[in-house]
């Protein structure tokens, strides 16, 4: 049966385009287990690379973060698509979009 979306939850996905590096630290805050669980099978230990993603790449992080906890992870179309529309967010939030203007 279909069951109709949490508003609150449309809400933190808007601001989470905004802000992604609030969204990140509140839910790392709220629910620890969103941000870690998916760098838990990684060699480096566990809170470095979220912490660096909390610092490089934001949207990707939260994206990743999201695809593990919704998709079973990147190995799904759906949880890589998500990375990857969060790569290009983050790729476009730090280069500034000044690679298309050349002087």
């Amino acid at each position: 049966m279909f069951q109709r979306p949490c508003p609150a939850m449309c809400l933190l996905a808007a601001i989470g385009l905004l802000a992604p590096r609030l969204v990140l630290v509140l839910m790392w805050l709220i629910n620890s287990s969103f941000v870690l669980q998916p760098f838990s099978g990684m060699s480096v230990p566990n809170p470095v690379l979220p912490v660096l993603g909390l610092l490089f790449l934001p949207t990707t992080t939260l994206g990743f973060c999201w695809a593990v906890a919704s998709f079973g992870g990147v190995s799904t179309f759906s949880g890589l698509l998500v990375v990857l529309i969060g790569l290009v967010i983050d790729f476009g939030l730090i280069g500034n979009g000044r690679g298309a203007v050349r002087r």
